[in-house]
C-alpha cells in the first residue's frame, strides 16, 4: 500500500447542497402572489367603491333637485 496515493474508499462522500434556501425562496415566492393577487382583488374592490360613491351623490343630488 502507497501513503500517496489514497484509496477510493477513503474519500469522503461529496457533501449535498442545503435544500433550506430553495424553500426560502419558494415560501417568498408564495407570499410574493398571494399578495399580488389580495392587492389586485383590494383595488378593484376601491374602483367600485369609487363608481358606487358617484352613482350615490347623483342620486342625492336629484333628490334635492326635485
Amino acid at each position: 500500500m502507497s501513503v500517496g496515493n489514497p484509496v477510493e474508499g477513503d474519500k469522503p462522500p461529496p457533501k449535498r447542497k442545503p435544500i433550506w434556501p430553495w424553500l426560502v425562496a419558494l415560501v417568498l415566492t408564495l407570499a410574493a402572489i398571494y399578495a399580488y393577487h389580495q392587492i389586485s382583488l383590494m383595488m378593484d374592490d376601491l374602483a367600485q367603491l369609487a363608481r358606487d360613491f358617484v352613482q350615490l351623490m347623483k342620486w342625492i343630488l336629484t333628490k334635492l333637485d326635485g
